[in-house]
């Protein structure tokens, strides 16, 4: 169960950064932000397993449902992490 968790997480981790780039380079190009609302959303990077999704679900930055989706790999390669950390995949 180990190596197929450690892979996913591994391709989860990379998926992650990912879209960390896609997001901030999303709120740094959005001319309807204003220069304040673009520095919290662009602050928001160091909580990003929870401000991606809701930017990109909320945000209003009109993904398409894949970019939607992928809003999601974030947390869950926090999700995973935690567990290895907690040693709940040992």
């Amino acid at each position: 169960m180990l190596p197929v968790v450690w892979t996913l997480f591994a391709v989860l981790a990379v998926g992650a950064f990912l879209m960390i780039a896609a997001y901030w380079l999303d709120v740094q190009d959005r001319p309807d932000l204003s220069t304040r609302a673009r520095m919290g959303w662009s602050a928001g990077v160091l909580a990003f397993p929870v401000t991606i999704p809701l930017y990109a679900f909320a945000g209003g930055p009109g993904w398409p449902t894949a970019l939607r989706l992928g809003s999601l790999v974030p947390p869950l390669a926090a999700i995973l992490f935690a567990g290895f950390v907690s040693g709940a995949f040992s």
